[in-house]
């Protein structure tokens, strides 16, 4: 639209911070002096890698030359840069990685096995505060420094010019699909130590970023629910550079059209308040995997044995506790007795516990799958094993009655095997059936 009439050729000159990229045919080539042909082919673009310390800091200038060569007439194309980047531990190296460094990966793409790529995330099954009725994850905030190190780390990196953050907002949002699983808090500066606000999870699906252009915002990301049928274990994030109509007069916000003045396009909408839809000008996705619950079999070394105490009557099993005392002496492995008052005389705490382990880059400890069984053991291992970097899980079969199955006398894990040629480097899990059938 820029190009005079008699126009026949242009050349494009840029500040140095700009490079200019020109794409034509192998047949087309600029003059002597660097002049090139109006021709229909060829496509111009231009990209920036510095972030703007002001706005439109960078310029293109076009100038348009006739046939003799004079100048006819000139277009200035105006640039801001500005950075807008979502980073987790995508590589699984521990720790999210610096700047830059990522750039040109799939950070929405997620691939299994020590290859693979993508960042995890674990269920704050664990219980690190001191009073908290349940785990971690059912508290909506943070009550010890000590449950941020079972949460894994996301950066979103902002910088530019605060005029531009201060028209074009940043949203950090999560699908409504996934907001279940997930709690998200922003680490905040208070009066004397940071402070951590919940501002993702189940009741909120956007968090508009203050004073963005400042570099990095860390928040701190803990799984809520377990990968299960119907929950692949995989969720999203994104951060998102929003354009904003204009507030009118009166407190009412003008029809959104259907082609915004700089001619995105785009189905999505945010609303940042009562009165004010935004649509996305760029957005950047991370993506997480829950770890999932892993067995251990039996084959493993001991760390720690529980065992019930049955001193009453014929069934008292004193001498076998004498012996196994012994046993774990020479073994070196801790032995915890669950009295008959905490078992309520049940000794079938095999039924009723299984013991594995939750594992990311970055914290690793384990977990007790309480059965439904829920015969006298029912509340040992919530009151008595879930504590600090000792994390609890359990499942009720909904709407059925709890049958044998049901008891984890039936449920273990092989050692790792290969079958047919495929390894399973984590075992198989096998589950029994009552006799005879």
């Amino acid at each position: 639209r820029s190009t005079p009439r008699g126009a026949a050729s242009f050349d494009v000159h840029a500040t140095p911070a700009v490079t200019v990229h020109m794409i034509h045919s192998p047949a087309t080539k600029p003059s002597l002096d660097a002049r090139w042909p109006l021709d229909p082919d060829i496509e111009v673009v231009v990209t920036i890698d510095v972030t703007s310390r002001t706005v439109d800091d960078n310029q293109v200038k076009i100038s348009y030359y006739d046939r003799e060569g004079r100048e006819l007439a000139v277009a200035w194309l105006y640039l801001t840069c500005v950075e807008v980047s979502l980073d987790v531990d995508w590589s699984r190296s521990g720790r999210v990685r610096s700047k830059g460094k990522d750039k040109d990966k799939d950070k929405a793409k997620w691939t299994w096995g020590p290859d693979g790529q993508g960042a995890v995330l674990l269920v704050n099954c664990d219980r690190d505060s001191p009073g908290a009725g349940g785990t971690d994850s059912g508290q909506a905030d943070i009550r010890t420094p000590a449950d941020l190190q079972d949460m894994s780390v996301m950066l979103l990196r902002t910088e530019g010019p605060s005029a531009i953050f201060a028209e074009y907002p940043v949203v950090l949002h999560v699908p409504e699909s996934d907001a279940d699983k997930v709690r998200v808090f922003h680490a905040v500066r208070g009066d004397a130590y940071p402070l951590y606000k919940p501002v993702l999870g189940p009741d909120k699906l956007s968090y508009v970023l203050e004073h963005a252009g400042h570099g990095d915002s860390t928040f701190y990301v803990e799984g809520l629910e377990f990968p299960d049928r119907g929950f692949s274990g995989l969720v999203s994030f994104s951060a998102s550079l929003l354009e904003v109509p204009h507030k009118v007069q009166g407190g009412s916000a003008p029809p959104l059209p259907q082609q915004n003045p700089r001619g995105w396009r785009s189905q999505t909408l945010f609303w940042l308040h009562q009165d004010s839809p935004g649509t996305p000008i760029f957005t950047d996705t991370v993506v997480f995997r829950v770890a999932p619950w892993i067995m251990t079999p039996n084959t493993q070394q001991p760390l720690e044995v529980f065992v019930c105490s049955i001193k009453q009557g014929s069934d008292s099993n004193e001498a076998f506790l004498e012996g196994l005392r012994e046993l774990l002496r020479k073994a070196n492995c801790k032995l915890t007795v669950c009295s008959e008052l905490d078992s309520r005389s049940d000794r079938w705490i095999q039924d009723e516990l299984e013991f594995g382990y939750v594992e990311a880059p970055h914290k690793t400890f384990p977990v007790v799958f309480d059965s439904p069984r829920n015969r006298g053991l029912k509340d040992f291992a919530f009151k008595k094993i879930l504590g600090p970097d000792f994390g609890y899980v359990t499942r009720e079969p909904p709407g059925k009655s709890v049958t044998s199955l049901d008891s984890f006398g039936n449920l273990d894990v092989s050692p790792p095997v290969t079958v047919r040629g495929k390894e399973y480097p984590l075992g198989r899990i096998l589950i029994g059936s009552p006799l005879p059938w």
